[in-house]
Parts: structure tokens; sequence; C-alpha cells
């Protein structure tokens, strides 16, 4: 048979075309679709201008009507919200982007239900949809211009809220997404309790990736505002402030908010102090106590790679190659984590460099250069800028001691400088 290519006007005449195509009986079609046979016959007929969802899926379903069609259709009439939320929900999985996103803006258009309530019901679905962020982004863009066109500042607010939520997972735009993150913060008076502390908190991490310590401590303080005083999320946040002051070099502002952290009774809690307690200790100058804390730390899963890199700097401020030769014969058990998110990136890249360091004190030119490329490569991905020049420092003083017969080194600088152009 043949594809439907007549014009049609109303739905009634698109099932009536597509009953025929398929030589079946109205009688038939009720038999399948369980709708009653007078139903359908007032629905062809156009005297049922509105049918509802419930009536209309099964009849496009047993005829295979294609859903473009059906909402090509019912566009030209004023139809019930339900309709178009049940057509939404047939839409998510057919993998039409723009046809969800067409579906949304003629159920916002409807008349039966007010703008905020119909915005509500679409957020919800929204929310819903699992594992599609592509089509979760198309639809918070209509909930965002609707609601932005129509004065609705509370749905303005959520929209890009979670918006935010889903892009901030692009890694490779991290400076792009902050500022959409930092723009909702124009409208956070609309958002509830429970979101000013989810945007606090993650703009907060968000801002210490990028290296915006005091923005950092700055969002962080306002979650902790917004929080329950004993919430996962205010132990987070207090973290985050810790580490902030710590990066900044106020190191008794970071121990003031350690200790603030140490008081949460959340099972993370004591892995994460003695970490920090260990940092303390090393720009205290208490190195022999900070190795023997680190060491300790490390069976710590979330901390391992972190610790690594301090034992290797602190090995090789006492010279002790040996220590740091034994920890680098287990790297696979820190380089296991797969994660790809700046914590992990930036772990990976300081490993590199530091071992790099360590072959260089081992007389092994060819190999250290190597891991400075590989850690300059990681630190671009970073934007860590003066990371970069750091190891592109450390390659170019130790590149005439390189043997590079194969040319093999050559072509990896050839390509991290291919890398750095973009």
């Amino acid at each position: 048979m043949g594809s439907i290519s007549a014009v049609y006007s109303t739905l009634g005449e698109l099932i009536q075309r597509y009953r025929y195509e398929r030589s079946m009986t109205q009688a038939k079609l009720a038999e399948l679709t369980r709708i009653n046979r007078g139903s359908i016959s007032k629905i062809e007929n156009g005297d049922i201008k509105r049918p509802d969802y419930a009536t209309i899926q099964p009849i496009i379903s047993v005829l295979n009507v294609p859903l473009r069609e059906v909402i090509d259709a019912l566009s030209l009439t004023d139809h019930r919200s339900d309709t178009w939320f049940g057509l939404l929900h047939n839409s998510t999985s057919s993998g039409d982007y723009s046809l969800s996103a067409e579906i949304a803006s003629y159920l916002l258009a409807s008349r039966n239900e007010e703008s905020e309530v119909l915005l509500g019901k679409l957020f919800q679905i929204v929310q819903e949809i699992s594992n599609n962020n592509e089509l979760k982004l198309s639809l918070l863009n209509i909930v965002i211009t609707y609601a932005r066109s129509h004065g609705i500042q509370r749905f303005v607010a959520r929209g890009t809220l979670h918006k935010y939520l889903i892009e901030r997972d692009d890694f490779s735009k991290m400076e792009a997404t902050y500022q959409t993150g930092h723009y909702v913060l124009h409208y956070v008076e609309f958002l509830s309790r429970e979101e000013k502390a989810t945007l606090y908190y993650k703009l907060g991490v968000h801002a210490y990736n990028l290296g915006l310590y005091n923005e950092c401590i700055e969002l962080c303080k306002n979650a902790v505002i917004q929080e329950d005083v004993e919430s996962s999320f205010s132990a987070y946040s207090t973290l985050a402030i810790c580490s902030s002051y710590f990066e900044l070099e106020q190191y008794d502002m970071a121990e003031k908010y350690m200790k603030t952290f140490s008081l949460f009774s959340f099972p993370f809690v004591q892995e994460n102090v003695d970490y920090w307690t260990a940092k303390l200790n090393e720009k205290k100058g208490n190195i022999e106590l900070a190795v023997s804390q680190f060491q300790q730390c490390l069976d710590i899963p979330s901390y391992k790679l972190n610790v690594v890199n301090s034992l290797l700097r602190l090995y090789r401020v006492n010279k002790d190659i040996n220590s740091a030769a034994k920890l680098i014969q287990n790297e696979q058990e820190y380089l296991i984590q797969s994660e790809d998110n700046p914590i992990f990136i930036s772990g990976r890249a300081h490993y590199f460099l530091n071992k790099g360091k360590y072959l260089i004190d081992s007389s092994k030119e060819n190999e250290a250069v190597e891991h400075f490329i590989m850690s300059a490569k990681l630190f671009f991905r970073l934007n860590e800028t003066k990371k970069i020049y750091e190891c592109l420092e450390l390659i170019f003083r130790h590149m005439k001691n390189v043997k590079d017969d194969d040319g093999m080194i050559n072509n990896k600088m050839e390509k991290l400088f291919e890398d750095l152009k973009k």
C-alpha cells in the first residue's frame, strides 16, 4: 500500500483516509480499538471535533497513523490540554525532538487551563524524562521562552536552573555554562528554598573548578544559609569553602571551616577531615607528619589520586626516590578511575606532571618529556594556562637530553601544539 498523500483538513478526515487505505470498516476499527463505532463515525464526520486522547490514541495506533500527520490535523482545532499532554508523552520515545517541542508549544497555547498550570505540568514531564538530555533541553527552552514572554518569572527561573544543571556536565564548556548558571542568580527570588540551595552549591563547586575561589566561598555560604544545619548540602558546601580558602592560601580560615565541617555526622566526613588535615600540616611545614597522614589516606577512594600527588611532591622534597618509585609502581590503582570530570582530569594531569619530575630525577628524560606532554594536554582540557606553561617550560628545558631517533616524541609535540591552537 502506498502512503497517503491527499490533503486533509480535520482529524476525522485523516482517520477515514487511513481506514480506507487499510480496507478497514468502522465496525472492524471499533472492534480492534474498543472504541464505540458511533464515536468513530462522529469523529470521521466531524460531529466530534475535539475527541480526547484516550479516544484518539488507540485509533491512530491501530491505523498506524504517523504522529506528525496527527499533529498537523489537530493543530487546526483548539484541542484540550490533556490531548496535547498525551501526545507529548507519546512523542518522547520517537526521537523526533522538534516534534516534541512543537507539541509542547501547542500544549501551552491550550485555552482550557491557566498558563502557570500548563507550565507546571510541562515542567513535570521534563523532570520525568530520563537518559535524554537533548529532549529535556529542547522542552526546557520552550518553557523558558514561553514563561519569559508571558512574564511568569518563576518558570523562567526554574527552567533556566534545570537547563544549567544539565549543561554543566559538559566539561568542554565550563566557562560558558558557568555564565548560564550565574544568570539564574537574577531570578533566585523566584526559586524554592531547596532550588536556591541546589543552585548556590552547584554553582559554587563550578566556580571552584574554574579557580574562582572567592566566588565559590560566597556562593557556598549562601547554600549553607538556605539549607538545614545538618543537611549533606551544608556539609559539602562547608567543605568547598574550606578548600577554597586553602587554594587562596588563607590557611587559618581553611582550618576554621575544616573544624566546622568535622562536626557533621555523615560517613564521608572523617575521610575528608583526614585528607585536609594532612594538607594543612604540609603547609605548616610539618612534612614528616603530613607524609605519615597522607600514607594513611591512600585507602580513601575519592582522594586516592590527590593523595598520591601530594606524596610524590613531598617525596621529591625529601629526595626520597625509592618511596616515589614504589608509589608509581602501583599507578594502575590510581589511574583506574575513569570519571570524566574536572576533578579526575586535574588529578591525572598533576600525576603525569609529578611523575615526569620523578623521571627527570631518575635521568629518564625521554619518558619524562612524554609525561609532560600528556599532562599539558589534560591541563588544556581544563583551560589551566599556568599549568600548561609549566609543562611546556619543562619540555623545552629537557628536550636537549632527549633521544628521539624515531621522531615519536617530536610527533607528539606537534600534536600537542595542534591541540593548543584550537
